[in-house]
């Protein structure tokens, strides 16, 4: 989200931006040049024709919201990343961590993505206290360590942004039983995400995500409807800021919606890399306490 607020207010300042007619001959010299580069195809890193890349890279981390940019054809992009999470339910104390967050996006056409997904290895230690035989009290830790599910899907965009009309986009995407014994769902998890995004200011923008996932759990399948909203600004040239809030209606079947607010910021090291990293808390007793994560991306 923040990458994109990037994006799109550096392309606002080129469209305000004013300048000095150059000479006719220069004019002339230009267009000659840049019919040449229209009539010469882009290349990808293997060689193969591709569509060039429209302004610097645009992620779908590190926030909860999903971009509405879609690769171009012929274009792969490489997103990955860390997060710790921390919780507390009732005396249980445990601790996650999460990685490599592998998203791999591939452009296929014109505004159509393949994405492959796989958050990696989940490392969960559990601390709680429980009375022994011999009538004291004790701590217990419980390791849970696995593989997670893999998902396949693709995101298309809809529609550019018109007047009131956001710009918007769409992903549906598949869960793959793929994960080890104690991490996988068991299942497949189908779903699907709306994406859309406006560009309110040349530094300022808002976006957010309504979705909806059939999930399964240790207490049957269920739907899972979600959402978010996310503030975007670009702080200074490569460098993005955001706050944002989102909700999973409910947090698993039977029980209550979990609620969420983080922010964080991202770094352009350059066009094709990006750094990024976020916080953030939960807000009610079903929520998670606390996550923060690191990530970093690469577009080829």
């Amino acid at each position: 989200m923040a990458s994109l607020c990037l994006t799109v207010c550096a392309a606002a300042q080129d469209a305000t931006d004013g300048s000095v007619s150059a000479p006719p001959a220069e004019q002339s010299s230009s267009r000659e040049k840049a019919e040449q580069q229209a009539a010469t195809p882009s290349r990808n890193f293997l060689g193969l024709e591709a569509d060039p890349f429209d302004g610097p890279i645009v992620t779908d981390r590190p926030d909860f919201t999903e971009a509405t940019a879609v690769m171009p054809r012929g274009r792969v992009q490489l997103e990955s990343g860390y997060t710790f999470t921390a919780n507390d339910d009732d005396g249980v104390r445990s601790a996650d961590h999460l990685f490599p967050e592998y998203l791999l996006r591939v452009g296929v056409v014109k505004d159509v993505e393949l994405r492959f997904v796989w958050l990696g290895m989940s490392l969960t230690e559990s601390m709680f206290g429980e009375v022994n035989d011999a009538g004291r009290r004790v701590r217990s830790i419980d390791h849970q360590d696995g593989a997670t599910d893999m998902s396949v899907g693709t995101k298309f965009h809809i529609a550019d942004a018109d007047g009131l009309m956001p710009d918007l986009s769409m992903i549906a995407e598949l869960g793959v039983p793929t994960g080890t014994d104690n991490k996988t769902a068991g299942d497949v998890e189908p779903g699907v995400k709306l994406l859309w995004a406006y560009a309110l200011t040349e530094r300022l923008s808002l976006a957010g995500n309504l979705n909806f996932a059939v999930l399964m759990s240790e207490r049957g399948r269920f739907v899972q409807p979600a959402a978010s909203l996310t503030l975007g600004y670009a702080l200074a040239e490569g460098v993005g800021t955001y706050v944002e809030y989102f909700g999973l209606y409910p947090n698993d079947r039977g029980t209550d919606a979990a609620h969420y607010a983080n922010g964080g910021f991202t770094f352009l090291i350059t066009d094709d890399v990006q750094l990024d990293i976020r916080s953030g808390v939960g807000l009610n007793h079903e929520a998670d306490d606390f996550f923060t994560g690191v990530g970093l991306s690469f577009r080829f």
